[in-house]
């Protein structure tokens, strides 16, 4: 089992890096270890699209300020490629390859050579099109490296202090709409999502939404009445 020194250690030789940070477990382990072992020459870069939710970018600016490394935000609009928007099998690769660029493009203009990920040994990467993308573009991923699991990763975390020890992983909006992708759909997503409690997902199917309910709990009429009132005619509720 690899420690968190470990993962420090790993930096050492570095003289400077760019991590690329989502505010979720592994890219927050991952920044905090870069700090430690680099100080000031170790900055934290969260790349925003139309894809994620205000909610996680919010979530990174405070683990950011816990780990007191510099964050940066940087904007980068996906939903005008072709293939993304049509939430085609190919988006997670086209949306991670245009988000790798944007990193790369940073890291040139503060004269970083090196950007990591917090990808962990745990990712399968036969199912992951956007860890192709990132290996593509160079980009480092010293948790896969090293062989540290998401587990080891929430245990490091919870040594940390971090706030989001725990927090459960969360994929991009875009994963719970079925068709095409649109700001409003999105927008309404998210929202629906705000309306339930943390780790609960929603698919998105136009007039329609399901709701995966956590075994032993129930969806709430409270619930149910404030998601039609964002439009959907239908709700299902499903274990």
């Amino acid at each position: 089992m690899r420690s968190f020194d470990d993962l420090r250690c790993w930096f050492d030789s570095l003289d400077g890096v760019l991590v690329a940070f989502s505010g979720g477990v592994d890219s927050s382990v991952l920044a905090a270890a870069a700090r430690f072992a680099l100080g000031d020459l170790a900055v934290a870069v969260t790349v925003k699209s139309e894809l994620q939710s205000g909610s996680d970018l919010a979530n990174a600016r405070r683990v950011a300020v816990e780990i007191g490394i510099e964050h940066i935000v940087l904007e980068v609009g996906v939903l005008k490629l072709e293939g993304v928007r049509e939430n085609l099998p190919s988006r997670c690769y086209l949306c991670k390859r245009a988000m790798a660029n944007r990193l790369l493009q940073e890291a040139r203009s503060r004269g970083i050579k090196v950007v990591v990920d917090g990808t962990n040994a745990s990712d399968r990467a036969d199912d992951r099109p956007g860890m192709r993308a990132l290996y593509e573009a160079g980009i480092r991923m010293p948790l896969r490296d090293l062989g540290i699991t998401k587990d080891e990763v929430r245990k490091m975390a919870r040594e940390l202090g971090l706030s989001n020890a725990d927090r459960p992983s969360r994929s991009c909006l875009a994963t719970r709409i079925e068709g095409t992708l649109s700001l409003e759909r999105l927008g309404r997503v998210e929202a629906a999502e705000d309306l339930l409690p943390q780790g609960w997902r929603v698919s998105d199917r136009v007039d329609e939404v399901e709701v995966k309910v956590p075994e032993g709990e129930m969806l709430s009429e409270g619930a149910v009445s404030g998601l039609k009132r964002l439009g959907y005619r239908e709700v299902e509720a499903k274990d």
